[in-house]
Order: C-alpha cells, then structure tokens, then sequence
C-alpha cells in the first residue's frame, strides 16, 4: 500500500450567512445538500442502511496477505505468547508469519492483536475461474470470512479486468486502479480482519444490498463479482456525488451517508487515493 501523501486540501465545510434584516440564508448549499440526500437515500436503503450504522473504515484493509492460493486463519495474540511459539504451534516460521502480517519486529507482538496463520486453498486457473466453493448460500446471504470461497489471483488478471470494468461502469480507469491498490494491494485472495473481502475490500452485508439492488447475485470471494461490486458501489457514489473526487473516494472509505452529515474525515485516505490515481492515469 502506497503511503505517499499529497498537501492536503483545505476544509470545504462552508458556513451559511445570513445578511443583516434577512431571513433568507445563502440556498445554493442547501439545495446541492437536499439533491444530495434524494439521490443517496436510495442508495443507502440498498445497502441495508450499512453506510449509517457502520462507516467502513478500511484504511488499514490491507492488514495480512496471505500470498496466492493461500488464506488466512486469524489467531488473537494472548498475553505470553511470542510469535516463535505461535510459528511452532501452526508449523510455520516466524519469518512466514512476519512477512504475512507485515511484523516490521519479530520480537515485537501485543495481546490481542489479530494474526493471519497462512493456510492453502487452492489457486484458480489462469482464466480467472472460479474455485467450487460459494461464499453466498442460496438464501442470498454472504458467508463472512469464508477462505475456501477465496479465488486467487495475479496482479496482470486484476488490472486488466480493472479496466473492463472500469469502461463497462463508465468509471475512469485510473480510480478504481488507485482504490483498488489503497484497499488490497490488487489481491483477491485476502480477508480484512474487519471481514473486507478480496480487491475491493466488499463487505458481506455491503455485497448483500449491492445483489439487492442490482437483482443479480455475485460473490464477493471471486475476483470478477468482487471488482463489479466495487463498481457497482463507486458507479452509485459518483452519481450521489456528481462525480466529486474526493467525495466519492471519502464515501467509498466512510460511508456516503457519513459525508454529507459528518464531512471528509480520513484525508490520509483521499489523499492517498488521489496520489495513486495520477501514479496510474
């Protein structure tokens, strides 16, 4: 993950003024704020009102890797526990489990925190197929942290169904090159410890309101299904948003709902974003 940061912007929060022997306040505001709501309020019943109750705060998204044709098994970190003797309980080293879970010091692990134990899967086959098992039951929800439906994946097969998708969503490309890279690295094969799935970092009930919405049911845990339901997302926000960078960007971290009411908060997130996309156009 890139951690490169451009100058962040100002605050664009602007505040209403009301003129001496008026009642009238400054509409032009409000009015972008009320079209903003009717077009969000769609989107956000879709999502099953996860942009209200949960703000996707996935700027940490891409905590473990696995590596291809791998997934991960999370153990929590007790107190006594080194990661040499967590490395021989799992029959792995600590250097695997180093590099996994991005340990900068070997010798430096905490009590409670959540470690990905490496375990194989199984890669898919070079066309992008998908593995046998399905991450949606047939009652249409979607499995959290289910590692046997992960697909795998190579850094070529994702850009370069980046770029379908992309042109099928009328999206530019360099966007969701950039959220893509900010959420996964460009791999599928990885589980947030936050349950964000594949490339896109897909919630499952995120997934659940986007096939809701849609009518068409994919699975986050295949690379295809994952990148059109991050486009399927980024497509709603650039239209609730009118197609403003760093407020789509913020509401596909955050939350749309969050933005409007609550503003950009995570500009190390945009920025970053915004830094990928010049990196990739």
């Amino acid at each position: 993950m890139a951690n490169t940061l451009v100058q962040q912007p100002e605050n664009r929060q602007g505040t209403t003024v009301v003129l001496a022997g008026s009642n009238k306040p400054a509409q032009t505001g409000q009015k972008r704020v009320f079209y903003q709501h009717i077009i969000l309020i769609a989107s956000t019943l879709i999502l099953l009102g996860a942009s209200i109750i949960v703000s996707q705060s996935q700027s940490t998204a891409h905590a473990a890797n696995p590596g291809s044709g791998n997934a991960c098994s999370w153990y929590t970190v007790h107190s006594g526990d080194t990661l040499s003797r967590i490395a021989a309980n799992y029959r792995t080293t600590i250097w695997v489990l180093a590099q996994v879970n991005y340990i900068a010091n070997v010798n430096l692990i905490f009590t409670g925190q959540r470690m990905c134990i490496p375990y194989h899967v199984g890669t898919a086959g070079s066309s992008g197929g998908s593995l046998s098992s399905s991450g949606v039951l047939p009652n249409g929800s979607v499995l959290w942290y289910a590692y046997n439906a992960l697909q795998g994946s190579t850094h070529d097969q994702v850009v370069a169904m980046i770029r379908q998708v992309a042109v099928r969503y009328h999206l530019p490309v360099s966007l969701l090159l950039a959220i893509a890279w900010q959420e996964s690295g460009w791999t599928q094969h990885v589980i947030a410890r936050d349950g964000g799935i594949g490339v896109m970092q897909i919630m499952p009930y995120t997934a659940m309101g986007i096939n809701t919405g849609t009518g068409v049911r994919r699975d986050p845990y295949k690379l295809w299904d994952n990148l059109n339901m991050g486009a399927t997302y980024l497509s709603w926000l650039w239209n609730s948003f009118h197609g403003n960078l760093a407020e789509v960007i913020s509401a596909y971290n955050e939350g749309g709902w969050a933005v409007i009411h609550r503003g950009i908060f995570n500009w190390s997130y945009v920025n970053n974003v915004l830094y990928l996309m010049r990196v990739f156009h």
